[in-house]
């Protein structure tokens, strides 16, 4: 691994993990907990991207994690993903679609809009926008995929605590519940062309899929919702299922991977490296 590319790692785990673990662990703050700890993952990417190449490697990120051209239809597609899933998991279970009932509640705009700023925005240009670019260079999609979900998982360690991670088996069922988000995310961001917009939109909607449903669906017992480890069984079903049926894609490499107009830009970056 080329020496830059070591040391934005290093700036990448020092500031995605060290200040958040540190201000968890001794800073009892719900808003800054919520609100500022997080958006050190996407701070960590451009630290990162600044690390490796400068002005000129910051630039570069910029231009592909922002990039809207060709990144709009899977982004508009990953917003649909979780809640679709939600929806197949209560009618898997017995809700029929008769109560199929919108009903907007007082307060459900605000938790959306916020939703987007405490996990998408503050995380998704670290994630997907940095370290995932990284591991695809020298991973297959799946594989990314995966090591992104075991990191992520282990990133919110000191947020959830005993909550999330008292036992092995509550551990692994968070892994495997973030583990079947980057699989989705690995995909869409790649077809995305890099661009971070179709992360920040499943994220978005994985956080908030919950909320959406009980809005759609108001008479379903608030318990029977999905999250959490309720649904991950036909979500990992799901996912396993998707990534058989796109098995060329998540098993490729490099340039297997991208959609065909990203082909240039990525030629460009290969022969700078």
């Amino acid at each position: 691994m080329p020496h830059r590319r070591r040391i934005g790692l290093t700036v990448f785990f020092a500031v995605a993990f060290a200040v958040p673990w540190f201000g968890w662990t001794l800073i009892d703050n719900a808003a800054l907990s919520l609100w500022l700890f997080p958006l050190c993952v996407s701070a960590a990417g451009f630290a990162a991207a600044w690390a490796e190449g400068g002005r000129t490697g910051l630039g570069e990120f910029c231009r592909r994690t922002c990039r809207v051209r060709g990144a709009m239809r899977w982004t508009l597609l990953a917003a649909l993903i979780a809640p679709a899933l939600g929806l197949a998991y209560l009618l898997a279970t017995g809700t029929s679609l008769a109560a199929l009932r919108p009903a907007y509640e007082a307060g459900l705009a605000t938790t959306l809009a916020a939703a987007v700023v405490t996990g998408p925005l503050a995380e998704e240009f670290g994630w997907r926008g940095y370290l995932q670019h990284r591991l695809l260079d020298r991973l297959s999609p799946l594989a990314t995929a995966l090591c992104i979900g075991a990191v992520w998982s282990l990133w919110h360690v000191p947020l959830f605590g005993e909550a999330v991670f008292g036992s092995v088996a509550s551990s692994l069922r968070y892994l495997g519940y973030l583990s079947v988000w980057s699989v989705f995310m690995v995909y869409l961001v790649r077809r995305g062309g890099g661009s971070v917009w179709p992360a920040v939109a499943f994220h978005w909607a994985a956080n908030v899929h919950a909320d959406l449903l009980a809005a759609l669906l108001p008479s379903v017992d608030g318990s029977l919702l999905p999250g959490g480890s309720k649904g991950l069984g036909l979500y990992l079903l799901l996912a396993a299922l998707f990534v058989a049926l796109r098995w060329r894609f998540f098993a490729g490499r490099g340039a297997a991977t991208q959609p065909a107009e990203c082909a240039p830009l990525a030629a460009t970056a290969a022969a700078e490296r």
